[in-house]
C-alpha cells in the first residue's frame, strides 16, 4: 500500500503519501509523533472519561490522559504471552464510559506486532461501542521486521493512526509528525486543536521531512539493513550465554496487521 506523489496535509507542508488509500485531508501534520498523541488525547478525552491502554507504552499514551483527569483502564502485557495483545482482554475492560482504545503496533517497546485476525478483532471491538475510537501508535511501522504494515487509519473510520520522522527515518530532531484519520469530523476537532496548541509547525523541520520521505524508497532499505544487522548481532550476543531472557521480535509478513 505504498506510494504517491506529494501529499497536501492540513494545515502543514505538503508529504510525499506512503499510504495509499489515505488521502490528503486524511492526514493532519503535527509537531513530531508526541505532539500528535498529545492532540488526539487532549481533544477526546475529558475528565472522568474512560481510556483502555496498553502497558508498557510510550509515556505519552499513558501520562498525557492521566493528567486530563481520565481514568485509565489498563491491559498490562506480558512477556510469557510474548508481549501480545489479546483483543479478548482488551474488549472485557471497555465500559459505556470508554471514549479511546490505545494500542501500539509494533508494540512500544517490545516489537511485538499484531496479526491481521487481532487487530481486525481490536477493530470491530471498537465499531461494536456507541462512541469509542481506536487510536493506534504507529511509530515503528516502517521499522517492521519482514515488512511494513498497512496504516491503522485505513482499517476503520473510528481508528486513529501516529506516527512520525524520529523512529524510521532517525529524525528526532526536526520535530515533524502526522495523525491520520478517515473520519472528516474527527479531522476537523484535531485541526482546531493544533491551532489552539502550537498553530504550526516549523516550516523548515516539514521541508527536511518531505525531502527525507521523497527519498524514501532510497533511505528506507539501508535503514531496515541496518536493523536486520543489528538483530542477529543482538540474537548472536543472547545465544552465548543465559545472560538474559528475550521475547524475539516477530518477522512480520508486508500487508499484515
Amino acid at each position: 500500500a505504498d506510494g504517491g506523489g506529494p501529499l497536501p496535509t492540513a494545515g502543514g507542508r505538503p508529504l510525499p503519501a506512503n499510504a495509499a488509500p489515505l488521502h490528503a485531508d486524511d492526514v493532519l501534520v503535527t509537531v513530531g509523533a508526541a505532539g500528535a498523541l498529545f492532540i488526539v488525547a487532549t481533544a477526546l478525552l475529558e475528565p472522568g472519561d474512560e481510556i483502555v491502554v496498553v502497558r508498557p507504552n510510550y509515556a505519552t499514551n499513558l501520562e498525557t490522559p492521566r493528567a486530563i483527569g481520565a481514568d485509565l483502564r489498563i491491559l498490562d502485557l506480558r512477556p510469557e504471552d510474548g508481549w501480545a495483545t489479546d483483543p479478548d482482554a482488551l474488549a472485557a475492560l471497555l465500559t459505556p464510559r470508554t471514549r479511546l482504545v490505545s494500542i501500539t503496533n509494533p508494540h512500544n517497546p517490545t516489537g511485538a506486532v499484531l496479526d491481521e485476525a487481532a487487530l481486525r478483532r481490536i477493530v470491530d471491538i471498537v465499531e461494536a461501542h456507541p462512541v469509542a475510537r481506536l487510536l493506534v501508535d504507529e511509530t515503528y511501522r516502517e521499522m517492521a521486521y519482514g515488512g511494513a504494515l498497512p496504516p491503522a487509519a485505513t482499517r476503520s473510520r473510528r481508528g486513529i493512526g501516529v506516527s512520525g520522522m524520529s523512529k524510521s527515518y532517525g529524525l528526532p530532531g526536526i520535530r515533524a509528525g502526522w495523525l491520520t484519520t478517515r473520519d472528516p469530523d474527527l479531522m476537523t476537532t484535531f485541526l482546531a486543536a493544533k491551532e489552539q496548541i502550537h498553530i504550526t509547525g516549523s516550516l523548515i523541520d516539514e521541508a527536511i521531512a518531505a525531502r527525507a520521505l521523497e527519498r524514501r524508497a532510497e533511505l528506507l532499505p539501508g535503514i531496515l539493513d541496518g536493523i536486520a544487522d543489528e538483530l542477529a548481532t543482538t540474537r548472536a550476543w543472547l545465544a552465548g550465554g543465559p545472560r538474559v531472557a528475550w521475547v524475539e521480535p516477530p518477522r512480520g509478513e508486508k500487508g499484515r496487521a
